[in-house]
């Protein structure tokens, strides 16, 4: 098995208001709006990073246990709490929770499947960020 090199993955945001931010990285464009704005919310395209990521690796795992996967579908549901973001609160700024059901269509016995669906957890990058700590570190640069 070939062993890999570390990689960055570098993404820069562009403030368009106070609530709306650009983001480009790697040829491709995204927005980011508060909850009920005009776009994602950085919430939402946290559990849809969750569900891209699900989707790739259960591909790579099910290759990998030569199963044959015709569909899946990745249903995810976070628990917010806004009291800590929104300064009233000493609670978790974050998810309390994150609850994902994955339907996988699949002649796959359930043994397999649970093979499957533990390996995934384990190879899945966003779900290990989610799951333990990762080192943030911020900085401020006046322009």
């Amino acid at each position: 098995m070939p062993k890999y090199k570390d990689m960055p993955v570098k993404i820069s945001g562009i403030r368009v208001s106070p609530t709306k931010m650009k983001v480009v990285g790697n040829g491709f464009e995204i927005v980011v709006d508060k909850l009920g704005g005009e776009a994602p919310s950085p919430l939402h395209y946290q559990l849809a990073a969750l569900a891209g990521c699900l989707n790739i690796v259960g591909t790579l795992v099910a290759k990998d246990l030569k199963i044959d996967v015709e569909g899946m579908e990745v249903e995810i549901v976070g628990i917010f709490n806004p009291s800590k973001f929104m300064g009233v609160d000493n609670g978790r700024a974050g998810f309390k929770e994150i609850d994902v059901t994955i339907r996988v269509k699949t002649d796959a016995d359930e043994e397999t499947l649970k093979k499957w669906l533990s390996l995934v957890e384990e190879r899945c990058p966003i779900s290990d960020n989610l799951a333990n700590p990762t080192p943030v570190r911020i900085e401020i640069e006046r322009e």
